[in-house]
């Protein structure tokens, strides 16, 4: 697989606090049409749409639930530079659907699978990778 990280990764798009309600999260991870946010926290942390999910099979209250209680902290990164097929290998290794993309102590994006799959499809182009489409 050609390419790097940089030519198919995205934006960061949600930033949360560790003090967020879950409800709140998801409500903004919603709001972006993404499925993770970045956690403001010393080290680095991130929620996912699964992590959500989990709360809500496990019977928490999504309106007094914490960010903090059910994210990952120091979640993985890979430099811009990685090749793609290494991230790739990665995100499969480690069962995530998203890398974060650090240049240095710089967070400078985030590798997805559904941008991923959409430059093997054919569907998007190496540094043209579309946003994701509502509905």
């Amino acid at each position: 697989m050609q390419g790097t990280v940089r030519d198919v990764m995205a934006d960061v798009k949600v930033r949360l606090t560790p003090d967020q309600t879950l409800r709140s999260a998801a409500v903004d991870l919603a709001a972006a049409r993404t499925g993770l946010g970045i956690v403001d926290v010393d080290g680095g942390g991130v929620i996912t749409e699964r992590d959500v999910l989990r709360a809500i099979a496990a019977g928490d209250d999504l309106d007094t639930a914490r960010v903090s209680d059910h994210m990952t902290p120091q979640p993985v990164s890979v430099p811009s530079g990685t090749p793609l097929g290494e991230a790739c290998d990665l995100m499969i290794s480690r069962g995530v659907r998203h890398l974060l993309v650090a240049d240095g102590a710089e967070l400078v994006g985030v590798l997805n699978m559904r941008d991923v799959v959409g430059v093997l499809s054919g569907a998007a182009t190496f540094g043209a990778v579309p946003p994701a489409r509502e509905g």
